[in-house]
């Protein structure tokens, strides 16, 4: 089995930074292996989406917002 290769939040649409969708490899080490994510991020994923593409660290909660 591979990853997806969706590089994009479902979310915000903004890159979502995860490596094993970039490189086609889950043995590559990514921000989320260590990351506890937001349940209420990943409730709002549309159920379209969900298995299909991993969310950003920002929508997720881990990450600060960025601004401008």
């Amino acid at each position: 089995m591979e990853p997806k290769r969706n590089t994009r939040c479902p979310l915000c649409g903004a890159d979502n930074s995860c490596v094993p969708a970039r490189t086609g490899e889950f043995g590559t080490p990514c921000w989320c292996f260590t990351a506890t994510i937001d349940p209420d991020a990943l409730a709002r994923v549309p159920d379209a989406m969900r298995g299909e593409a991993c969310l950003c660290p920002v929508c997720a909660g881990v990450a600060p917002v960025r601004r401008g």
